[in-house]
């Protein structure tokens, strides 16, 4: 199997792979407001390496499995962790992801403060 990064660095910018909600132990939460804490917390600690925080955001798309149905869970976790200044977000619906089990992937880009 190939290792794909989990971000990469370009032109000034952090571009970050899906992430999902899929705990240390491999094991997927059944519900939105645990896997969507999960994945980004992932984003910020890739952040976090780089000397940033989640505030370094400038672009992010999430594809949501039952986006109508998950959508108020994931709300309420991305507003209490998303802060001012907010990035542009997509939030895409689709039929389901690459593995079973996860009900949201969040891919996310940052910006280093001297590519402004």
């Amino acid at each position: 199997m190939r290792r794909v990064p989990a971000a990469v660095r370009s032109h000034g910018h952090l571009s970050i792979a899906g992430a999902v909600g899929r705990r240390a132990d491999g094991t997927i939460p059944d519900d939105i407001e645990e896997q969507t804490e999960i994945a980004i917390g992932l984003i910020a600690e890739i952040l976090r390496l780089e000397g940033f925080d989640l505030s370094a955001l400038v672009d992010v798309t999430s594809y949501h499995v039952d986006i109508h149905r998950h959508l108020p869970g994931f709300s309420k976790i991305e507003a209490r962790l998303i802060k001012l200044l907010y990035p542009t977000w997509s939030l895409i619906g689709v039929t389901g992801l690459a593995n079973p089990g996860p009900l949201v992937e969040i891919r996310a880009t940052a910006a280093y403060p001297d590519a402004a």
